[in-house]
Formats: C-alpha cells, structure tokens, sequence
C-alpha cells in the first residue's frame, strides 16, 4: 500500500501531524470552548439539537454571538451526542481533522503545481503543518471552525482544479457545495472566493485576459451567495426575545478590539498597515504567541508612527515582487496575493471584527506565505524543482559536486528550520492545556491589556474558592485595579471586584465598586442589584429597596432580583409588597425551592411561624436537603423561643428517618 513516493510521503505529513499536537490531546477545555461546548445549549442536546444548529439564533447569550457556523457546531453535537462532555476526544478529532487537512493540503499543491516535482507541495505542508502561529486553532477546540474552513475551502480548490483542466460543468457543483461547506465552517472561508479567482489567473497566466475572464463569473457568483447566507444569517430576528429583560450586558466592543471605533478611511488604512507588520513578524519570526490581544495591547496607529510607514514601504514592495514576478516566477507571486487575500478579512477596512488581531486569523493566510517563502528558498539555491523530487534531495544524490553541496545547504537550513517551528509548536501547546495555563503564562506579556488583567484576576478569584492564600487575593485585586486602571470601560472587572467584596462581606468596599460602576454603567443591571444586596446585608433594606426596584425595572426577567426585592420588602416590615413580589416571581417562573424559601423568610419576618415553616417544608418538593431544611425550621423555632413546636419538627424529624433513629 505505502509503496509509491506520494503514500511514504503521507503518510509521513500524517504522522508528524500527530506528532506535532500529541500533546494537546489530554488537555482539558479552555478559554472560549465553553461557547461552542459546555455552555452551548443546542451542542448539550446532541443529536436531537442538530436542527437548530442551522437556525442563526441572535439573542444577547454568549453561545448566540457565536458566528453562522452550523457545520463546526454540528461536529461539536455530534461528539457531545456520542461521548458527552470529553475534551480529550475532542482534541483529538480537532487533530485529526487537522491532518487529514495537511494530506489535502499536499494533494492540492500537487495538482496546482503539477508542472514541478513533489518537493515544493511537500516542503509547503511540512512549513504550514509545523508553524507554531497554528497552536492556537489546533489545542484550543473551539477554533476546529478555522480548521474545517480551510479544509473544505481546499476540496473546493481540487476540484475547481478539475474542471479548469476539463471544462466539466459537473465539478463546478461539486465545488460549489465544498465552498459553501467551508462557509458554513466559518465565514471568513468568504475570502476563498478571492483564492479561486487567483487560480483562474495562475492556471491561464500565459493566455490571453479574455480567457482568464470568462471563467470569474464562479467564483463571483459564490462569493454573492455566500455574502447573502452572511447578510441574512446577521439579520436573522430568531430568539432575539429569549434574552430580553434578563439583564446581559456586554461591555464596549473597544475591549476586544482597539480599533472599533475607528471611521475615518485614513485611519483604518493606518491600523491595517500596523497589522499587516505584525501579521508579518508573527509569521517569520514566531517566537512569541498570545492568546488575546485586546485594549490597550495594540494602540490605535498613526500615519507618522515608524512602525506604520516601514509598512506601507514593505508591502508595496511585496505587492511590487507579486506584480514583477507573475511571468517569470509565477508560484511566488501567487503565494503572496494568496496571503493578502486572505489576511485582507482581518484588518477591519471593511468590516470591523471583534478581536484586534489573533494568532487564529494568521491560519489561512499562511498558507499563502508559505507557498512563496518555500518557492523562493528554492530559486535562491538554484534547486531545479522540476527535476528534484523528495527523494533527490534528502537521498544526497550527487550529479555534481557544487550541486550536491548546493542541495546539502538547502537541506540542513529546511531541517533546521523545520525544528525550530516544530519545537516551538510543541512547547506552546503546553500552554493550552487549560485556561489558567494559557492565561497566567502570558500575562507578563499583556501588561497593556485591560482584559487580560480582568481574565487573570477572574481565575485567581476561582483559585481562591478552592484554597484561599493571601498572596491569591492581593493578586487577583491587583489584577482587577489593573484592568479597571487601563480603561475606565471594563465593566466586569468592576464587578468582579466588587462581587468579590461582597463574598468576603467587606460591605462597604463592594458599595464603592458598584456606586462607581452606577456613575459608569447607568443602565446595567448588575451594580444596582449588588449595591441592594450589600446594603441588605449591613441591614439597611431602606437603602436597598430603590436599587432592587430599579434593577428589576432594567432586568425584568431575573428571578434573584424578585427574592432579593421580596426579602428587602420583608425587613421594612412591608409584608403585603414582599408578598405580591413573590408571587409575580412564582407566577413568571414558576414553582421552586428559592420561591418557597423567600415565602419562609417573608413569613418568618412577619412571625407567622406556622406558614413560614409550611413554605420551608415545600423546598424539598424541589430538591432541597431535607435534613438542612429541617435544621433551618428548628434554628428558627429556637430563635423565636418556640421550644416545643421546635422538638415538634425534631421528633418528626426523626421518625422520617432525616436525623437517624
């Protein structure tokens, strides 16, 4: 079976794949799966939630700001469907599918290089396989969507190939479905309509323009389909009302990208001239990889800033080689208007995304620098790739003296190479294996990020729930102050902090935290809920009462704000208010044991012991343990000097089997 060059060959791209990310796949889930996975409510369903997964639902949940990427979410249901929660299965099907890509990546290059021997496909895989700015959309599960894109945007490619070469209408519809496929995966695949106008371009560069033309019309017209499946799917009023009233906010877009707000033209042009560096720089030079890269990290850019003009003067060159070198040295020109194409999606001229830059986004487009790294390492050694297949190269075979050690510098400079990105892979993976790996080792590297502080601070905060060290909580508050210091709009560093206090009932520094975010955030619902709740814990329900009101006028469809509020009412002694609030909490959410809990409390304030010890019994319909419940009767009982109604609830207690015999 492995006796051809092409099945050694691929099976060892396969291999080495495996060998790349092996270690990616015991890692647990991370940083933003929980949209895609664990808290992704169509995925929970498995099989029987596949339906929806191709209704765009644009509610305010997190799982439904999730892009129009019903294929990606169908691979996700169908594990949870089979294995239910199993990060390690997933990461390795995310590894799978990424090698099964690298096999088609090599096929492909093949067959659009069919003029040359194998070894410029192979060492193209081998560069994009091994290239660390690639760790991200391979450890981190949720980003298989830029994995299925490129995937099926490949399959579209082979076979558009197809029927360039034989003008059979059938592989058009073929390749078709396979673009939509990859659209479907994610929407940046959109750009591969671009990728297949080069190739007509690439495939006919020695024939006349007229028969370049004739064949765009396909990749226009996907282009126009697929912007119509986007436009549509962006404007789709599907569960917009499940989320109303219940209180989500988001904070300013400028958090995840620093750019969103920029208009003007000129300035856009100056900030894509920034990215396009770094984007770059990330490629070529890829010694540090950052999973976040928000406000402040990347400053707005400007026309008279270095960095900005050495960019525009490096790329117009770039543009000027791809231009120059389409006749004589046509794989590199392809490859670098391949790379442009690809990473124009991401530097919000037209479109303003909610990240700044990602390593995730570099994915596709480095295929295309690959391509023209690899193609012009090649012409500098003065390597024949028409004659010099794999085995050539790598077997030493001498036809010359020069030549041979022509080839051996090529090939000790490649293996070097090869190495290097491999052991960079490797050790960054390490990184994702869950997300306080992944975001305490970068911190040190995302001081200007005011999110990155407040993600930091978040999973100290969990650290602390589990083991509290003092060093912890100076850190984590430390953090909080950071990001809060960085930007005035991070809202859940505010409220993170400020919850945090009220856990540890420091009453009065949370009451500072919420009063600044009311200032701040007028029409959030949180800070005002927080601030009632603190002043309800230091006793002073008077001065919670407006705060609760008012929340649950913004957040009407929030049940803790109606038991919060019933409470508040109780202490002032306002036991008609208290009570019809917990009604209109029973009849809008129903029965359960926080209602009847509340009704406890209500009557318990209004010394109707008998009903409030009535509502208490009613939690364990719910769920509620039934010993805790009876302690809390009995404790309240004692408080009330009811001793014989207490030894009442004891004894039968007891004879229930709820204190033991």
């Amino acid at each position: 079976m492995f006796k051809t060059q092409d099945y050694q060959l691929k099976l060892i791209l396969f291999v080495l794949a495996f060998a790349l990310y092996a270690n990616t796949i015991g890692h647990s889930y991370a940083w933003d799966d929980s949209i895609v996975i664990t808290e992704n409510p169509y995925v929970k369903k498995g099989f029987n939630g596949i339906p929806q997964l191709f209704v765009k639902h644009n509610s305010d949940y997190k799982a439904d700001k999730y892009g129009y990427r019903p294929i990606t979410l169908l691979s996700f249901a169908i594990e949870y469907g089979l294995f239910k929660e199993s990060p390690k299965f997933s990461h390795f099907m995310n590894l799978l599918y990424f090698a099964i890509l690298c096999l088609i990546l090599f096929n492909v290059l093949k067959q659009l290089f069919y003029q040359y021997s194998n070894l410029g496909p192979f060492l193209i895989t081998l560069i994009f396989m091994a290239h660390p700015v690639h760790t991200e959309v391979v450890a981190n599960i949720k980003s298989r969507d830029e994995i299925l894109a490129l995937l099926f945007s490949l399959l579209s490619l082979q076979v558009y190939l197809n029927y360039l070469k034989t003008n059979s209408t059938k592989y058009l519809f073929v390749s078709g479905a396979y673009f939509i496929l990859g659209f479907l995966s994610k929407e940046s695949a959109l750009s591969f309509a671009g990728v297949l106008a080069l190739v007509i371009f690439y495939a006919h560069k020695n024939s006349d323009n007229l028969k370049q033309m004739r064949h765009l019309w396909f990749p226009v017209l996907l282009f126009f389909i697929a912007f119509i499946i986007l436009k549509l799917s962006m404007n789709s009023s599907n569960g917009k009302e499940t989320s109303q009233g219940a209180g989500i906010f988001y904070e300013s877009g400028i958090l995840g990208n620093s750019f969103f707000y920029t208009d003007l033209m000129n300035q856009k042009i100056a900030n894509a001239l920034l990215l396009l560096i770094l984007y770059l720089k990330n490629f070529l030079w890829p010694v540090q990889q950052l999973y976040f890269y928000g406000f402040n990290q990347i400053p707005v850019a400007h026309w008279q800033d270095a960095i900005v003009l050495t960019s525009l003067l490096l790329h117009l060159f770039l543009i000027y080689l791809s231009i120059y070198y389409y006749k004589k040295k046509p794989e590199i020109s392809f490859g670098l208007c391949f790379y442009f194409i690809g990473i124009s999606f991401y530097l919000h001229v037209f479109r303003t995304l909610a990240d700044t830059m990602a390593d995730r986004f570099l994915f596709t487009p480095s295929l295309g620098m690959s391509i023209a790294l690899v193609f012009a390492l090649l012409r500098l050694f003065k390597i024949d790739i028409g004659k010099n297949d794999v085995h050539a190269l790598f077997q030493n075979k001498k036809q010359n003296i020069s030549n041979h050690a022509l080839h051996t510098s090529f090939k000790y400079l490649f293996i070097a190479v090869f190495v290097l990105l491999s052991l960079k892979t490797i050790s960054r993976n390490k990184v994702w294996k869950n997300t306080y790996t992944l975001i305490s080792t970068d911190m040190p590297h995302l001081e200007k990020c005011a999110r990155a502080h407040n993600y930091m601070a978040d999973e100290l905060k969990n650290k602390l729930s589990q083991n509290f060290e003092k060093k912890t909580e100076i850190d984590m508050i430390e953090h909080y102050l950071k990001s809060i210091e960085i930007s005035n709009e991070s809202y859940y560093a505010y409220l993170g902090l400020g919850r945090y206090y009220l856990q540890i009932k420091k009453y009065d520094e949370s009451i500072v935290q919420f009063k600044k975010m009311i200032e701040l955030f007028p029409n959030a619902a949180d800070p005002l809920y927080y601030m009632g709740d603190a002043y309800l814990n230091k006793n002073e329900a008077n001065k919670a009462i407006p705060l609760l009101e008012k929340s649950l006028q913004l957040a009407p469809e929030v049940l803790i704000t109606y038991l919060t509020l019933s409470t508040a009412y109780a202490k002032t002694q306002n036991f008609e208010k208290a009570i019809q609030t917990n009604n209109m909490a029973k009849s809008k959410f129903g029965e359960s044991a926080k209602i009847y809990e509340t009704y406890a409390s209500i009557y318990f304030e209004k010394n109707d012991l008998n009903l409030s010890s009535q509502s208490m019994l009613e939690t364990i319909r719910f769920g509620a343990d039934a010993q805790l419940v009876y302690k809390i009767i009995i404790g309240r009982l004692q408080f009330k000097k009811q001793d014989s109604l207490a030894a009442f609830f004891y004894n039968d207690g007891r004879k229930k089997g709820i204190f033991g015999n």
